[in-house]
């Protein structure tokens, strides 16, 4: 069994528990396989439970934003905490890898189209509301965030 907070990457079926769970419970007619899942580059990270049930979940792949960003650009996609979890750093350590994983992929922003209701989330680890990005998809609202990881000169080959 993992340590609560050692996030490992996965394989994206790995995260289609929690993704349902957390994210489309009212809508199991949803396919959890999002289309740009298996992006060339794409990467899957969970972190795992005393259990070995994935407690926080994350997708990350290069793909250019919708509003001005320096590239090369990184997009979070279905991100989710087990609530039961919420609030003990779970999300942030799985924020933490996927920046990191990010950095060593020589990307220089990360960006997500965060739930309303985690826009204080993203915030708090540094990400900034993209101005005029908000909208309505499923019934659910949504605010694109932004973080800039620095400029592509200043970023030194590993």
């Amino acid at each position: 069994m993992a340590d609560p907070l050692e996030v490992v990457e996965v394989t994206v079926e790995a995260t289609f528990p929690l993704r349902r769970r957390v994210l489309r419970s009212d809508r199991v007619d949803l396919d959890l396989r999002m289309p740009d899942d298996a992006v060339d580059g794409a990467f899957h990270l969970a972190i795992f439970g005393a259990d070995g049930e994935a407690v926080g979940v994350a997708t990350a792949m290069p793909a250019e934003p919708p509003f001005d960003a320096e590239p090369p650009a990184w997009r979070i996609r279905q991100m989710a905490v087990d609530p039961a979890v919420q609030g003990t750093g779970i999300g942030a350590a799985l924020f933490d890898a996927v920046v990191q994983h990010i950095r060593e992929r020589r990307g220089a922003t990360v960006w997500s189209e965060s739930r309303d209701s985690s826009v204080g989330f993203y915030l708090a680890q540094g990400m900034s509301v993209v101005a005029g990005r908000a909208h309505r998809a499923g019934g659910v609202d949504y605010t694109d965030v932004v973080m800039r990881l620095g400029r592509s000169e200043d970023r030194q080959p590993l």
